[in-house]
């Protein structure tokens, strides 16, 4: 049974606690933020690089990410059923201001030659999608000067639709995948959420200048599911 006093030392742990997570998530009485680093902390920089996280997606690269970042992380390469390629590198455990996630960066792949990548790879395997991923943990230093293309936050806790809509607004345009998952866009601030009733929400960043590309690929998703 707990005694008087370990009931109050509980109480006020959990104040403390509550009161911490309101200072630490939410704009102070002078308009500034006690916490850099989350994830609806975004500044549209220029056209083509968006701030989100401490890294600027559109320029800079998977070494400015492992330095900020400070997780364990995958590379690999994946080679599309359209015959383009597409390099990613996946941070398996992310905590930035006491927020734990995944974070999965889209890398560029300019002059980079599948032969080159091929020669490097682990054994590949067959996607869901159909893409044939191949595993590149022996090129992560050689690759660390790739530009960040875009970046996905994936957070370890579901985040409720009235959260979202108190940090980020409301959405500016919004395509329904199925009955569970709404895709909630905000091109103005280069933000896709993945909203779902029953699994994780995802965040997507792209500078503003790719919005449009990302937003095809949403349609195109849509569409294949929808026929």
């Amino acid at each position: 049974m707990f005694k008087p006093l370990t009931l109050i030392i509980s109480a006020l742990i959990f104040v403390l606690g509550y009161w911490f997570y309101n200072s630490m998530v939410t704009p102070q009485g002078d308009g500034t933020i006690r916490v850099k680093n989350l994830p609806w902390q975004i500044t549209i920089v220029d056209p083509h690089t968006l701030h989100v996280l401490d890294l600027d997606v559109g320029k800079s690269t998977l070494g400015d990410a492992v330095k900020i970042l400070k997780s364990e992380y995958e590379l690999a390469w994946f080679e599309n059923q359209d015959n383009s390629i597409s390099l990613e590198a996946y941070f398996i455990r992310v905590s930035l201001s006491g927020l734990r996630a995944k974070v999965l960066l889209e890398l560029n792949v300019d002059n980079l030659g599948i032969d080159y990548l091929k020669k490097n790879s682990g054994k590949p395997k067959i996607q869901t999608s159909r893409t044939i991923k191949y595993p590149l943990d022996d090129l992560a230093i050689p690759l660390q000067d790739r530009v960040i293309k875009s970046l996905t936050y994936i957070p370890k806790s579901n985040v409720d639709a009235q959260l979202l809509q108190s940090k980020f607004g409301l959405a500016e345009e919004k395509m329904t995948l199925d009955e569970n998952t709404e895709f909630w866009l905000y091109p103005s601030k280069g933000l896709v959420i993945s909203f779902s009733k029953k699994g994780k929400e995802v965040f997507q960043y792209v500078p503003i200048a790719d919005f449009e590309r990302l937003k095809q690929s949403i349609k195109a998703t849509v569409a294949q599911v929808s026929k």
